[in-house]
């Protein structure tokens, strides 16, 4: 099976702007606020269709139904549905101060959810760009409701700067908040659970404030949990000499590392399935009998299903390419 690209549906959002487009060459509308690039979703609110080759129109849900084998690899074929929702994030104003249930709490307060671990690589930050990512030590449910009616709730989150590469892995039940003008690829359970605790006294369009979902939210909550600060990356050894490899995160959902390459890369993960984003640079995916051969860009996301064959990675532009790849947990 070749690789599949599909088509990136763009999500206006009262908390995003238009780096989707100047950044990484999104063609969104000529008008309106896109918070997000969902690059590959079979979340019922939005299903991802084959954009080109043999497959083209399909969606990702038929792919996976007919040909799971095929994309997930035999030895790990399972029941379920595919297993993420693939991003890219233009968080130009602050997003709602919010929180993902685990699959537990998923199953008790939504009926057709599954819980939401995320995340979050820094493709590019303006310097107001700020990230909040879990609570300061030793806050409890009471100090947490007390600020949240006072409108400071901001002093109970653990925040910093974020810079170009940092990854941040937020588990379920981890509030957070994003924005001030930061590009972030997102890769996450496929979920769209999120409940929002507060969202900064923000009113849209029609001048009414968002809904609040704070008694889920507060029921969400993973009160052990401390602040969240970014990943240290660890890097592969025995690579080939034409790349760089370094392992991000690990989690019961997904694997996340991310490659430089400077002349090339054969993809890892053989006889598995993988995702790529590309976040810099330009490369070209070719596969061994040369009958198959694509460039990508900035922005762009390629699904490598596991019977792909061998396919090697070409650095293709003036400066090495960096990509993101996003693999089940072995």
């Amino acid at each position: 099976m070749q690789p599949l690209v599909f088509e990136p549906y763009y999500r206006p959002l009262i908390w995003g702007g238009r780096l989707l487009k100047r950044r990484l060459g999104k063609s969104l509308p000529a008008e309106g606020n896109f918070g997000e690039s969902w690059e590959l979703s079979a979340h019922p609110h939005h299903v991802s269709r084959v954009a080109e080759g043999p497959m083209r129109g399909m969606t990702l849900g038929d792919v996976w139904q007919q040909h799971r084998a095929e994309v997930v690899g035999s030895e790990t074929c399972s029941a379920g549905g595919f297993p993420w929702l693939v991003k890219f994030l233009d968080c130009r104003d602050l997003l709602s101060v919010q929180v993902h249930p685990d699959d537990a709490t998923a199953r008790e307060l939504l009926s057709d959810e599954t819980g939401k671990t995320e995340a979050w690589v820094v493709v590019d930050t303006e310097p107001t760009g700020r990230i909040y990512a879990g609570l300061k030590p030793g806050t409890r449910p009471a100090d947490l409701q007390r600020h949240l009616d006072a409108g400071t709730v901001a002093e109970c989150l653990h925040s910093f700067a974020p810079y170009p590469g940092d990854c941040v892995l937020l588990p379920a039940g981890t509030v957070h908040a994003v924005g001030g003008g930061v590009l972030l690829a997102e890769v996450q359970q496929s979920s769209d659970a999120t409940f929002r605790l507060f969202d900064w006294n923000r009113v849209d369009r029609d001048g009414r404030p968002r809904p609040l979902h704070r008694k889920a939210a507060m029921r969400s909550i993973d009160w052990s949990a401390g602040p969240v600060r970014p990943a240290a990356p660890r890097s592969f050894e025995n690579l080939c000499a034409g790349a760089e490899g370094e392992m991000l995160v690990r989690c019961p959902y997904f694997c996340l590392d991310r490659y430089r390459i400077r002349t090339e890369l054969p993809v890892p993960y053989a006889g598995r399935m993988s995702v790529w984003m590309l976040l810099d640079g330009q490369a070209e995916l070719r596969s061994t009998k040369a009958d198959y051969r694509r460039p990508f860009q900035p922005g762009q996301t390629v699904l490598i299903p596991a019977s792909s064959g061998p396919l090697t990675w070409v650095a293709s532009g003036a400066t090495p390419a960096t990509a993101l790849a996003v693999t089940l947990p072995e």
